[in-house]
């Protein structure tokens, strides 16, 4: 066997290995469980997402995929506040819904509520949104409601060279001034992001240009594991709150 065949059967066996162990605990735990893909544009999130979506649906895994609401928002004009302030009020209102139905499931978020962090710096930095209202809308995230989220956040960055040969030439957003300045607002929002994730990963994915396969296993193989383990925690959990209150 070659080792190019032993590289993929390895990860795959152990991603198949945790679907089967998220399959069997995620029907036991009260609610969904959030994952959030958040970072550079090109850097890989959409593709990530597909993925996802295929692999649980293959093995019947409840999943619900939240789209990037960008790609949806009614305002023409991005370069104006009131296009900021729907998507940060869209992404509340999806998670109100999204938290209030106890269905167990995986919510996976292309760019939720912690991805604002960033961007909402980065409007500033362009002059989109004031800096007292950035101000007042990041005080929403200190609120019991947003901290009952605790999403899996998947960190990812990717230079402005890798970004704009992704795209396949500079556009409006994915140029290199705005990819270097977005890139300096999420370094500085990484704290704030782990501090509001139940577990936080940071990946640079420029190695992997030219290299989508091994992207992809790389990244199924992290996220089932992580799904796994925290659904595992969850579970537990759950069992011993509940027997103190049969004990109580």
């Amino acid at each position: 066997m070659s080792n190019s065949i032993i590289k993929f059967e390895q990860p795959l066996s152990r991603i198949a290995r945790n679907l089967e162990q998220i399959k069997q605990d995620l029907p036991s735990i009260d609610g969904p469980v959030f994952v959030e893909l958040i970072g550079t544009p090109k850097s890989g999130k959409t593709t990530l997402l597909k993925q996802f979506k295929k692999l649980f649906d293959t093995s019947r895994i409840p999943i619900c995929i939240k789209q990037e609401t960008a790609e949806y928002n009614p305002i023409e004009d991005k370069d104006i506040e009131e296009y900021n302030i729907w998507m940060y009020m869209e992404l509340m209102k999806n998670l109100s819904e999204d938290l209030s139905d106890k269905t167990p499931r995986i919510i996976i978020y292309d760019r939720g509520i912690l991805d604002r962090l960033p961007w909402l710096d980065f409007s500033v930095r362009k002059g989109n949104i004031s800096s007292k209202d950035n101000e007042l809308l990041k005080k929403l995230y200190e609120t019991e409601f947003v901290q009952k989220y605790k999403p899996l956040s998947y960190v990812l960055f990717t230079s402005p060279e890798i970004s704009i040969e992704r795209k396949g030439k500079p556009g409006r957003l994915v140029n290199n001034i705005n990819i270097t300045v977005f890139n300096k607002c999420l370094k500085d929002s990484i704290q704030k992001i782990k501090d509001l994730s139940c577990m936080t990963t940071t990946q640079e994915t420029d190695s992997y240009q030219g290299k989508l396969s091994e992207f992809i296993i790389d990244m199924n193989e992290k996220v089932t594991h992580d799904l796994s383990e925290i659904i595992r925690e969850r579970k537990q959990k759950e069992i011993v709150d509940e027997e103190k209150i049969i004990s109580s």
